[in-house]
């Protein structure tokens, strides 16, 4: 059993986290964090514990520098260029551009840089950023809903920093290509990835047999899942993401935590529960907290029910305090920092 801890949680959330929502009916719309907006406030408020709990942090806008840490100087251009248009697509069908896209990307990239600042600096123990998680765009190309991918931009500046390892989780129903081609012959990025089988979901990847290429064979674990897979297979599955990770002492641990392998998700056929989350969350704090010194962050990525983006996010951010359930969960407040 985890040993119970009161930690310290920043969630990044604001009017700012709608901005990134696509227009026309897309699956990415605003309406996804309709019942989470509401869920996390009281999560906040909750009372219990004295020290610890969920504070939730105004969204902070990122810098164009920041996006080009990791993507292409003529992609940043042309993101920027389309969202002053706010018409056609950014990438081949799925990405629809719309004005403002650029600053709403901003604000994705700067709630999970944010996060690694105020962990860093000791502000919170661990940190939440439910807008990023874009997991799919490529360094020159938007893919799959993501326009600026905050997860490798994150593992760009970890890297920048010297990290000597850095752990890269992903839970969401769809593989982190973008994530793990970009840093597939990097030894020092340890990636963990339970997805569902790319032979019935975009984006096709993630075979069990891709491992890491080059120095970095064997750093990488592709965890195909069955259509229709529930808890019970997620959790042996997450039970070989922990050990794999664990062996490596990552310094810095990333998380990203999509809500679309919840069942009743429009787009993914996986069937786990809520309790998927919170599993995955427990076994990850308390990783964490035995080999880096506490150092996770999540990031929210795909989920296009929003019941199901409340209870699976809701339970992410509590989990992170390491209090249990909800209602054992210390009290939290609204802080705003500046950058």
């Amino acid at each position: 059993m985890a040993r119970q801890r009161h930690c310290s949680v920043g969630v990044s959330f604001g009017p700012e986290s709608e901005l990134y929502a696509f227009p026309h009916g897309h699956p990415m719309n605003k309406e996804r964090f309709r019942v989470f907006e509401s869920s996390i406030q009281d999560l906040a408020k909750s009372k219990g514990a004295d020290s610890g709990g969920v504070t939730i942090v105004a969204p902070r806008l990122a810098k164009e520098e920041d996006a080009l840490l990791f993507h292409t100087k003529y992609y940043v251009d042309f993101v920027k260029t389309s969202s002053k248009v706010g018409s056609g697509y950014l990438d081949y069908g799925d990405t629809p551009s719309f004005k403002g896209v650029f600053e709403a990307s901003l604000f994705s990239v700067g709630g999970t840089l944010a996060g690694l600042d105020l962990i860093s600096k000791g502000e919170f123990d661990h940190f939440f950023n439910p807008v990023g998680g874009l997991h799919h765009a490529r360094s020159d190309r938007a893919g799959g809903f993501c326009v600026f991918n905050d997860a490798a931009i994150a593992v760009c500046r970890l890297l920048q920093q010297e990290r000597g390892r850095i752990a890269y989780v992903d839970i969401d129903a769809h593989h982190g290509d973008g994530v793990f081609y970009a840093f597939e012959s990097e030894p020092r990025v340890i990636i963990g990835d339970i997805h569902e089988d790319g032979r019935f979901l975009y984006p096709g990847t993630g075979s069990a047999l891709e491992s890491g290429s080059g120095k970095a064979e064997g750093t990488k674990l592709n965890i195909p899942m069955p259509p229709r897979a529930g808890d019970q297979e997620f959790r042996h599955a997450f039970d070989r993401v922990e050990e794999f990770v664990k062996s490596f002492k990552p310094e810095f641990i990333l998380f990203q935590c999509g809500a679309d392998c919840l069942a009743g998700d429009p787009i993914a056929q996986l069937m786990y529960t809520p309790a998927a989350h919170a599993y995955a969350t427990e076994r990850l704090h308390e990783l964490a907290h035995d080999v880096c010194g506490g150092r996770l962050l999540a990031m929210g990525g795909g989920g296009y029910d929003p019941v199901n983006v409340s209870a699976a996010w809701t339970a992410v951010a509590s989990g992170l305090t390491g209090a249990g359930p909800r209602e054992n969960q210390p009290s939290g407040s609204t802080r705003h920092f500046s950058e």
